[in-house]
């Protein structure tokens, strides 16, 4: 007699996901002139890490890079409205019409590049041999060329979007607009060649001003004359000029953040959170890009 034993490997929270699978459906056609600001977000956002989460919802797509604050990892949080960058949006899911996945940034990119110069590039959740997939179908008139690329995805269960939380952190002593990040950047560039860590100092007067040091050199840059916004959801800045703050960061992450000069923002706020964290909101339109770079304490 021969007895043969099966033994089902698969976790509960892979058996959930699969479930959940088998109910989702998204698809939606990107708009033709705006190919190009969507692979710009992902560019930018790619610069932090090579993977991310996709959040969709029925009005919104959500990018979000996780990393714990406190042991000096960056979170950044990015979303826009479904309707800038898709036409034909459709989706469905048991979690309130919400699907979140893991993606490799770079085969995301890969598959936007191609669909740059197209006439028509449409996207939709989609599986081969049971695997998850983010398709996309690309039509090149000019050519006479269509093309399909599916990038892998890693599916996420209600429970598990649940725990993606954006951080929750005091209002900030000084809040205040930042100069031209473009221009900035050339700045930084030259500081990194001096030193690993970058202070910021910044009062409510429109002082911001950055410095890297080392016992030999000292590099410092100030602007003056920046505005205080307000952020929507926030407390009003405190109109008092007396009041400054000033906080120390790795100069490598934020000379990432740098790069999201790349999606236009029409205006890049600064927010300090003494002895925490350095908030940075880009904001363009309908889209937002929020950095959260931990601050470093140095004996």
């Amino acid at each position: 007699f021969f007895f043969f034993f099966f033994f089902n490997t698969t976790t509960k929270t892979q058996q959930n996901t699969y479930k959940q699978f088998l109910t989702m459906r998204f698809k939606a056609r990107i708009l033709q002139d705006k190919v190009s600001l969507f692979l710009k977000i992902v560019t930018t956002i790619q610069k932090m890490s090579p993977n991310c989460v996709l959040h969709l919802t029925e009005r919104k797509l959500q990018f979000i890079e996780l990393a714990e604050i406190t042991e000096g990892g960056v979170q950044v949080w990015s979303g826009v409205n479904s309707n800038t960058l898709f036409e034909d949006y459709s989706i469905e899911s048991l979690n309130n019409n919400e699907i979140a996945f893991e993606i490799r940034l770079d085969q995301l990119q890969r598959s936007l590049k191609s669909g740059e110069k197209a006439n028509d590039v449409s996207i939709k959740l989609t599986k081969k041999l049971g695997m998850p997939y983010l398709s996309f179908s690309i039509e090149q008139a000019i050519q006479q060329i269509s093309i399909i690329q599916d990038v892998p995805i890693t599916l996420l269960t209600t429970q598990q979007i649940s725990n993606y939380i954006e951080p929750h952190l005091p209002d900030p002593e000084v809040q205040i607009m930042m100069p031209p990040l473009k221009l900035l950047r050339h700045v930084i560039d030259k500081m990194k060649n001096v030193g690993q860590y970058l202070s910021v100092y910044a009062n409510m007067a429109g002082e911001l001003k950055f410095k890297v040091e080392t016992d030999m050199v000292t590099m410092q840059t100030t602007y003056d004359r920046l505005d205080h916004p307000q952020i929507e959801g926030r407390s009003p800045p405190r109109e008092n000029p007396d009041i400054s703050t000033e906080i120390k960061v790795d100069l490598k992450l934020f000379a990432k953040f740098l790069f999201s000069y790349q999606v236009t923002p029409t205006n890049v706020i600064c927010c300090i959170v003494e002895d925490k964290a350095m908030v940075l909101h880009v904001l363009l339109d309908d889209l937002y890009l929020t950095y959260y770079i931990p601050a470093i304490s140095i004996s």
